[in-house]
């Protein structure tokens, strides 16, 4: 009781002052240097960048260009022939793991050196940096908010894991783990959505310095779960994920810290930070600066993930002939092809099965496209364009169609029931299909249940 009476009585100190008294350890201001170039301008900084121009509406070639070079090439570029022995390629491949990316951090740490060497000696006699270290925290709130708003939407808006029908026929085995982390968020909208929920609010929460204290302790919790799915499912987004959670860990430490004292019964103060501006009035000014940043990237990042949804997400058009079909029937020229496994023939070999290949299956999922299962279990997709008015379906290489593989006739006289025929590889191919019913998959069928007299486990 009296310590907390001593507690209460302790004089404030406002930020200007306690600027002027404190001095950081030598070894902690050099630390900090290297933290805010690193984390701060070279992570952080960057990440947010890219972001704004995306949300801008920023052509994504110049995007590319510019994360090019805030990769720091050709320094970069050096560094992994030179170093590591590998050639660097920016593409963009949907990975975030590429060894470009990789080098890049590597060639940032190196670059880190110098400079933070060169502000020690030049900038010795300041300190500390209690006000710079407010705006490091700023900058690691918004670039934090910006990745876990665009992250959690696209699962607030079902379009990260989506669900495919081929899933539903694919051998587990031949499935990768991050193909099996995938197939098993998307059978459930709501489990998937809750996660977007989770970031989402951890995001919103962030903005507002009131509430980034739990904000940042939530994003604690949400980056951590996306990263071990990251490590333990082999997704290539583990350099980023890695870099979400330490922003989300340097922000939420005091605030732990506080949370472990006050749980052991020790005596919690008010946690006081350092104004960003010398002026009330321009800390208002900055303050609606943040909401206002808060509430674009909540609603570009919003039109971003509906788009996203109706285009590639669950709710998707689905192709006029949708669902799970069985070749029941396969020949050429006229002759019966039974269904019978070559295991001579390497899938790998092969993007596209040949005329003497007899299918097993034909998934039907999106307009633009078609899966052929075969014999063996493997699965190969390519592009499609299916004429409702013409009633026929023609396969190519490219989704512009200029490189045809197959033309078919369909006919169905059954809703359950279709007839394809057509041209494959020069041979003339007929096949019929019947539908599958999806109520046979207790993974879209088995549904939820409050009342179990068994573990339904098959």
């Amino acid at each position: 009781m009296v310590t907390g009476v001593l507690a209460q009585r302790e004089p404030e100190v406002d930020g200007i002052e306690r600027e002027a008294v404190e001095r950081w350890h030598p070894a902690v201001r050099v630390l900090f240097r290297f933290g805010f170039i690193v984390v701060g301008i070279g992570m952080a900084g960057v990440w947010l960048l890219h972001a704004l121009l995306r949300t801008l509406g920023v052509p994504q070639e110049m995007v590319s260009e510019v994360a090019e070079w805030t990769a720091l090439h050709p320094l970069t570029d050096w560094v992994g022939t030179q170093i590591f022995g590998v050639p660097i390629d920016y593409t963009v491949t949907g990975s975030g793991d590429t060894a470009a990316k990789w080098v890049a951090v590597f060639t940032l740490l190196l670059v880190a050196v110098p400079v933070t060497a060169a502000w020690s000696v030049l900038d010795r006699r300041r300190p500390n940096y209690t006000r710079l270290y407010e705006w490091f925290r700023l900058l690691l709130r918004i670039s934090l908010a910006s990745a876990l708003v665009l992250y959690g939407m696209i699962k607030v808006l079902p379009s990260q894991m989506s669900f495919n029908l081929e899933r539903l026929v694919e051998p587990f085995g031949q499935m990768s783990p991050m193909a099996v982390l995938w197939a098993q968020s998307s059978l459930s909208e709501p489990y998937e959505m809750a996660l977007g929920a989770a970031e989402v609010v951890a995001a919103l929460l962030l903005i507002l310095p009131v509430t980034a204290g739990i904000g940042s302790v939530l994003a604690v919790i949400v980056a951590l779960q996306v990263l071990l799915m990251n490590l333990t499912f082999d997704v290539p987004v583990k350099l980023f994920a890695l870099q979400l959670f330490l922003y989300a860990t340097v922000l939420a430490a005091p605030d732990v810290i506080r949370i472990v004292r006050a749980l052991l019964g020790r005596t919690v103060v008010a946690r006081t930070s350092t104004p960003l501006l010398s002026t009330a009035r321009g800390n208002r000014i900055l303050l609606a600066a943040q909401v206002l940043m808060g509430v674009w990237l909540l609603g570009a990042t919003t039109v971003e993930a509906y788009d996203g949804w109706h285009t590639y997400g669950n709710a998707r058009p689905k192709s006029p002939l949708y669902g799970i079909w069985n070749v029941t029937e396969y020949s050429i020229a006229g002759e019966q092809v039974p269904a019978l496994v070559d295991f001579r023939r390497s899938p790998s070999n092969s993007t596209m099965p040949s005329a003497t290949e007899r299918f097993r299956r034909i998934i039907f999922d999106i307009p633009q496209g078609m899966t052929v299962q075969r014999l063996d279990d493997s699965l190969v997709s390519f592009p499609a364009r299916i004429d409702t008015d013409q009633h026929t379906l023609t396969l190519s290489k490219d989704m512009a169609h200029q490189w045809k593989l197959a033309t078919f006739s369909y006919l169905q006289p059954q809703s359950d029931r279709l007839i394809l025929e057509g041209i494959l590889g020069g041979r003339p191919i007929r096949m019929q299909l019947d539908q599958v019913d999806l109520a046979q998959f207790p993974a879209v069928s088995r549904g939820f249940h409050w009342v179990q007299p068994a573990p339904y486990y098959r």
